[in-house]
């Protein structure tokens, strides 16, 4: 009797030690596609121009000017003009940059005036800055 018990208890080991010693693993596979890329833009073309100039008036003051302006195959124009005047007898030198942006019929101008004096006068620049939008009509 002890023999079948011991049989029994044994058979029994064997198959709970076999239940425990399966597992059970899941697997998922999750494929995922993409959208083709976006095609390449076309490139862009910029046409630029620049110009230079100066003069020099009779009572002294100095003027100096240069400009530019570019447009890109959009049609986005941008121009900009920095006018430098010197004034001898204030020793004040006065900066005009004006910038234009043009785009899609519409133009956004900044003018920024800055009057500076040599650092012996012991006066900070003084700074404006004016911007006006207005509507470009296509002729």
């Amino acid at each position: 009797m002890t023999r079948f018990l011991l049989a029994g208890a044994a058979a029994l080991g064997v198959m709970s030690g076999a239940a425990m010693a399966q597992t059970s693993t899941t697997e998922t596979v999750t494929t995922t596609t993409s959208p083709a890329p976006p095609p390449l833009a076309a490139p862009v073309t910029v046409t630029s121009s620049a110009t230079t100039s100066g003069a020099v008036l009779p009572d002294g003051d100095q003027t100096s000017s240069s400009g530019t302006s570019s447009r890109d195959s959009s049609g986005n124009v941008t121009e900009t003009t920095i006018t430098n005047t010197s004034y001898p007898f204030s020793a004040m030198i006065t900066t005009t940059r004006k910038t234009t942006k043009i785009s899609k019929g519409l133009a956004t101008e900044t003018t920024m005036v800055t009057n500076t004096w040599p650092p012996a006068y012991g006066r900070p620049p003084d700074v404006a800055t004016t911007t006006r939008t207005y509507t470009v009509s296509s002729n």
